[in-house]
């Protein structure tokens, strides 16, 4: 009876990051997927708006120690053949997938944009190429390195949830495969409304756990990535946190021929994901072949799902609104 009480006590202490409501525990998760920390965290759903969520939330320098030396896919030295033929799969990738995205932005040539956990800034990169100002704000100091001197992106380093811009100063903030990791989503869309001129426009994505994969790999898809990921959204949760934070969301979907495919191969099979192999120190290119020929064997179902909005990926656009 005792132990009840305190269970439920507990249960009751766990507050939703999305929208503040109370959680109902589903488990305790360890890092299943690249197994480079012990850390373990109890994972809950909300009751309200069914969004899943850490509880309680790590520090920040627990945090810090969740990402190893290869997870941003940072090298140095010659790149090899294998190497320069992922890089080229990746720029295909951003340029299909992501740079559609920007498009949809209807931004003028010459707006002010920064990306939000820029990684080793890829993406920032081509959307500078395309004719916009941009700037990047990273956490991790190796892949603040790889953007500015590879790319020679302006990219400053600190933690999202330190990030103080000013007033009305960029067009639009992109925030891809970010939201879940920060510690206080709403606050920080709070912070991104403030950043954005009138009308300014936020683009962002994150893991759909309640995707046909989700449910389908439980506690083994790639999406799920605990503890790393901290919150995984409920769509249409994500869209009223928007709202409340003071945007209109104008694009939803849950296709991503860059990320949907990937997170079943991963799920499937992870002695194959570049990223993997790199944190790990395999060599070889063949599990790499392989793990590329499941991928697009595998996104046709991929894109049946999000015909039926349970894709694995949730991506928006949504519009700062006045007042």
């Amino acid at each position: 009876m005792t132990h009840a009480v305190e269970t439920e006590a507990v249960s009751a202490a766990a507050c939703c990051t999305v929208c503040g409501g109370v959680g109902e525990r589903l488990g305790r998760f360890s890092d299943t997927f690249y197994r480079v920390t012990d850390y373990a965290v109890d994972l809950y759903r909300c009751r309200g708006c069914r969004s899943d969520f850490v509880w309680p939330l790590p520090t920040q320098s627990e945090i810090n120690g969740f990402y190893p030396s290869g997870y941003w896919r940072e090298q140095s030295g010659r790149p090899s053949l294998m190497t320069r033929a992922q890089q080229a799969y990746i720029d295909f990738m951003l340029k299909a997938d992501l740079m559609a995205w920007i498009k949809r932005l209807a931004l003028p040539q010459g707006a002010r944009l920064i990306d939000l956990g820029c990684s080793r800034g890829d993406w920032a990169a081509l959307i500078a190429a395309a004719g916009y100002r941009v700037e990047g704000l990273e956490g991790d100091p190796r892949a603040v390195a790889y953007a500015r001197e590879t790319f020679g992106l302006e990219v400053q380093q600190g933690m999202v949830d330190d990030w103080a811009p000013p007033p009305a100063g960029y067009d639009a903030v992109c925030l891809f495969h970010l939201l879940e990791h920060v510690r206080d989503p709403r606050a920080l869309m709070g912070t991104i409304h403030r950043a954005l001129v009138p009308g300014g426009r936020v683009l962002l994505r994150v893991p759909n756990r309640h995707s046909w994969q989700g449910r389908l790999f439980g506690r083994h898809w790639k999406g799920l990535e605990l503890p790393r990921h901290l919150t995984l959204f409920e769509p249409q949760a994500l869209q009223q946190m928007l709202r409340d934070a003071g945007f209109s969301v104008t694009h939803a979907s849950t296709w991503s021929l860059r990320d949907g495919p990937p997170a079943a191969s991963s799920s499937l099979f992870r002695q194959g994901e570049p990223t993997w192999r790199l944190i790990n120190e395999r060599a070889g290119g063949l599990p790499i072949v392989l793990y590329l020929v499941l991928t697009w064997f595998l996104a046709p179902w991929e894109a049946l799902a999000a015909c039926f909005g349970q894709g694995a990926m949730t991506t928006l656009v949504a519009v700062k609104q006045d007042g």
